[in-house]
């Protein structure tokens, strides 16, 4: 019994001697996992707003319901609109300017005649309204978008809710091109894959059929907000979200506030984090070594040199962001009271945001990648609606509370993130640094052409690279 009892303490302290241990490393990794977990699950808060004009009117539930919404014109708005083009006064421009100082004026003349007698904006009328169209009141607003179903989805194909959003100076049209594509892929040979998409675009508030905020410190947070509500008012719980621009932006924000509602982010725009020490360090080195810093091949072709590149261009191409993001009512009353000048203010943005080397054609390379219809028909949307400075005004409200644009990049997005780098976007970003945010990359695409408009101008490849990444997170 004494040896029983032995042999029996001897195999106790043996369980004891496994069990512990394991025990206390579970305990400990349970730990690290919640203190993991916690820096994980950090979000931006919903919270809530009101941008009704006055205090909010009501205290009980919202008006939550989904109104048919058309886009219409008139004989009045038409020959308004041909009046203050024929009284268009021309400026000469200096010889051999191209678009090197804005809009080239000769070339301004040319497209001011199309619009005024050549343009059908009847016709573009019944082009934006091929697709159903929406009004709903969220936060006090008004708030339009278009839902696209799949009009045929073969057996087995699964439809996931899509939402685009776009950015400034674009709007909800941008969209109209790559729309059959996500939703027929099959029918545009982009037959890969069991996923169909149900398209929702809506229009940022205060930008064209959206009404505009009418109080202060509306940001892409606040924004952010009204689109998870727009897609859980349309039955959504779970959904993918696209966006370049300030699309980016805000999808973004809305992957950072409510993460386990969506399901991938994509986007076609990063926004860089604040520079550190580190990151000069890291600029430096790449410019020699770039595999030492994490930065492939291609990072380096895009990225260098980086005067040039990052600093030079940029600050060729954001005299507009500094008046925007300070006084942006005072340019934009002239704007919206003049179409010829509103157009080259927009039209300028779709040339050199296009392609940096358009700054050297007379044209600025406009008609090479759009038609004159589609451009003016962007144009449009904001003259006819009067949006032009509640659209500018986006800028003040950003960067007024947050100057680079960095306050949320210490809140990761952990969701599953597919990033489209197009060569000719304003500002590249390597991966590696996309990583300080985005810590949950899926998919990085160095794009073969395309600049800023994505959607607008090369459709068939953002569609392709959305198509690849969902199927990617649908076989997580």
């Amino acid at each position: 019994e004494s040896v029983l009892s032995r042999i029996r303490s001897f195999e106790y302290s043996q369980k004891n001697a496994v069990l512990v241990p394991a025990a206390a490393l579970g305990v400990g990794g349970m730990l690290l996992y919640w203190l993991r977990s916690g820096r994980r699950m950090e979000t931006i808060d919903m919270g809530d707003g009101w941008w009704g004009p006055g205090e909010r009117r009501f205290k009980g539930k919202e008006d939550a319901s989904i109104r048919p919404f058309k886009i219409e014109t008139s004989d009045k708005e038409i020959e308004d609109l041909h009046r203050r083009l024929d009284q268009f006064r021309f400026t000469p421009h200096v010889e051999g300017a191209a678009f090197q100082y804005g809009f080239n004026s000769s070339y301004l003349r040319k497209v001011v005649d199309y619009w005024r007698n050549q343009f059908d904006w009847r016709k573009q009328v019944e082009v934006l309204n091929k697709y159903p169209h929406f009004h709903t009141t969220i936060e006090g607003i008004d708030i339009h978008f278009i839902h696209v179903k799949p009009s045929y989805v073969p057996h087995g194909r699964a439809v996931r809710p899509l939402l685009l959003v776009h950015g400034w100076p674009g709007s909800f049209y941008e969209f109209y091109k790559i729309i059959p594509l996500l939703t027929d892929p099959a029918k545009h040979g982009l037959n890969e894959g069991d996923v169909v998409f149900e398209v929702i675009c809506p229009s940022i508030p205060g930008y064209g059929f959206s009404e505009a905020p009418h109080q202060k410190e509306f940001d892409s947070v606040a924004t952010a907000r009204i689109f998870h509500k727009l897609m859980n008012r349309l039955g959504f719980k779970k959904y993918y979200i696209q966006g370049g621009d300030w699309g980016s932006r805000i999808t973004t924000n809305m992957a950072q506030m409510l993460p386990q509602s969506v399901k991938g982010l994509h986007v076609n725009l990063v926004f860089i984090a604040r520079q550190s020490l580190g990151r000069m360090i890291c600029t430096m080195l790449g410019a020699y070594v770039p595999w030492l810093v994490g930065f492939s091949r291609e990072d380096a072709r895009r990225f260098y040199p980086f005067m040039q590149k990052n600093v030079y261009d940029m600050l060729q191409e954001s005299g507009y962001l500094h008046i925007q993001a300070t006084k942006p009512d005072t340019a934009g009353c002239g704007l919206n009271d003049s179409p010829v000048g509103l157009a080259a203010y927009i039209l300028e943005k779709f040339s050199t945001w296009t392609d940096k080397s358009f700054r050297l054609r007379d044209d600025g390379g406009l008609e090479s990648k759009y038609s004159l219809d589609e451009l003016l028909t962007n144009v449009m949307i904001y003259w006819v609606t009067s949006s032009i400075v509640s659209s500018m005004r986006y800028y003040k409200e950003n960067f007024s509370k947050d100057p680079d644009l960095s306050a949320h990049n210490r809140i990761g997005v952990y969701v599953p993130t597919g990033i489209a780098a197009f060569p000719q976007e304003i500002v590249h970003v390597p991966r590696v640094w996309a990583k300080d945010v985005y810590k949950n990359i899926v998919s990085y695409t160095y794009m073969p052409r395309g600049g800023h408009f994505a959607a607008f101008e090369e459709p068939k490849l953002l569609a392709q690279d959305i198509i690849q990444f969902v199927q990617k997170v649908e076989q997580l």
